[in-house]
């Protein structure tokens, strides 16, 4: 007997990498068994956005029947209508980040589970989700370190080696092809709409310009762009701001223009991206915004271009050390010194150099890929969840149960107190960090008795919601060896 699933997602099947997993989950439910109904953006019609009499429709229609079986919103599609227990007898959210109306699912009962697609998202939603309230010796969703559920993704290259040919996009630009195949320059690239740290970018680009003028090579790096990113940083060089001064003056002491070292293209389809990834040299992920899972950065991998990083979000995580994504950063360059990037500009141009460690690098990493984002682990995981809905909660672990740690979001933290942070960066008074690491790793039960708590409280509150520690259920520790 079939089960009614309705879909709730932003994203279009296969018109991006997040239509992509919305697509494969429509025909894993259908699979299971499920008779899917998908409804997807926001604003279904441009006049939508002024007055919003197509939504109006919409959840006119959700209402107007018996409830289905299961309703799965993605995180911006909780704005095509709210979660009920009118519309669905179980409701999942599946998070492709953590921007879409977030008041709509922190502390929501009505939503049964949630997914996420890499172990960070994991560790950072349930962060969000069980912020302590020390005062009050609570969380405010202790059952979320219960309900958050990893999927394993699929990569399209790992059944299609050169991509999906329903994600769309357009074809390698001719002047793109005569810089790949001239051989007089080196080319990278970094292709994140929106995502890039441009002082990051623009830093280690100039910074490679110049070593290759002061060796004598002959050679320009250049940098593979969004043609609206191009126009931003254009724009900004040329109105003068503050923070473009030093890319402003690097271009003029090298005798170089902005279209001399970066080119600017449209959106690729997969095959096109992939022949591009195949000829570059490097690729850069120096990003202001922390990456949920990692599409990008895996597929340069999987076709033999290495990837430098600050590791914001899953860049840090989503393969192992040594596997073809290098992680560098410290606080200079956190807090936005171009100076800072001169190591990163140098480990780039040593490995120009000597290539060979990096195509066994990423060789590592296409294996590693190959075996774990397939389609039967991202099934399994789907089903795996979808069975825990049969059955109810335990209760949640004690609040004094839980463990003091680092939370999620911090990527570094130096003996001064700077935290570098895919939240905010932030310098820790010697109050905050000597409390820090004296609660660190403690129970919050021990926490909650300690002697000096009535005047450490507002400190430690502040230290949980500005996201420098979270709590976490204690990992079993390894019995005693004899």
């Amino acid at each position: 007997m079939s089960r009614r699933a309705t879909l709730l997602m932003e994203a279009e099947p296969y018109s991006s990498a997040s239509g992509f997993i919305n697509a494969l989950l429509a025909e894993e439910l259908s699979q299971s068994g499920h008779d899917c109904q998908g409804l997807y953006l926001q604003r279904p019609v441009s006049g939508d956005t002024f007055i919003p009499l197509a939504t109006a429709d919409r959840i006119r229609c959700l209402r107007g029947g018996l409830p289905a079986e299961l309703a799965v919103y993605c995180d911006r599609g909780l704005g095509i209508s709210l979660p009920s227990q009118a519309s669905a007898r179980r409701t999942v959210v599946l998070f492709h980040g953590l921007a879409g109306s977030p008041a709509t699912w922190i502390g929501n009962p009505i939503i049964d589970r949630y997914w996420v697609l890499s172990s960070y998202m994991q560790e950072l939603l349930t962060c969000v989700l069980t912020l302590p309230d020390w005062r009050r010796r609570r969380c405010l969703t202790p059952e979320a370190f219960q309900v958050v559920d990893r999927l394993e993704p699929v990569l399209p290259c790992v059944d299609e080696p050169d991509g999906d040919p329903r994600l769309r996009g357009g074809e390698l630009p001719p002047h793109l092809l005569r810089s790949l195949e001239g051989g007089e320059d080196v080319v990278g690239h970094a292709l994140q709409p929106g995502k890039p740290d441009w002082t990051a970018v623009c830093s280690i680009l100039l910074l490679l310009n110049r070593m290759s003028k002061e060796h004598g090579l002959g050679q320009r790096f250049r940098l593979t762009v969004v043609a609206r990113n191009f126009a931003l940083v254009s724009h900004a060089l040329a109105s003068g701001p503050p923070e473009a001064q030093a890319a402003r003056m690097g271009l003029e002491a090298l005798g170089l223009r902005l279209e001399d070292v970066f080119i600017p293209i449209e959106h690729l389809n997969q095959k096109a991206l992939f022949r591009l990834f195949r000829s570059a040299r490097f690729g850069l992920a120096y990003n202001a915004l922390p990456e949920p899972f990692g599409f990008y950065v895996l597929e340069s991998v999987f076709n033999g271009c290495p990837i430098y990083t600050n590791g914001s979000g899953n860049h840090r995580h989503v393969l192992p050390p040594g596997h073809g994504i290098h992680v560098r950063e410290d606080v200079g360059m956190a807090l936005g010194n171009p100076n800072a990037y001169g190591e990163v500009a140098a480990r780039i141009f040593a490995d120009m150099q000597a290539p060979e460690s990096n195509a066994v690098a990423c060789q590592k990493g296409r294996e590693y890929i190959l075996r774990t984002f397939t389609r039967s682990a991202f099934s399994r995981s789907v089903r795996a969840s979808l069975e825990q809905l049969r059955f109810p909660l335990p209760a949640p672990l004690p609040f004094e149960e839980l463990e003091v740690r680092l939370a999620p979001v911090v990527r570094l933290l130096d003996a001064e107190g700077h935290v570098i942070s895919d939240f905010e960066n932030t310098k820790l008074s010697p109050e905050e960090l000597g409390l820090l690491g004296e609660v660190r790793g403690l129970r919050a039960g021990q926490v909650l008795a300690r002697p000096s708590l009535g005047r450490e409280l507002a400190t430690l509150q502040g230290l949980c919601s500005r996201g420098v520690l979270a709590l976490q259920v204690p990992t079993p520790k390894a019995p005693p060896s004899r």
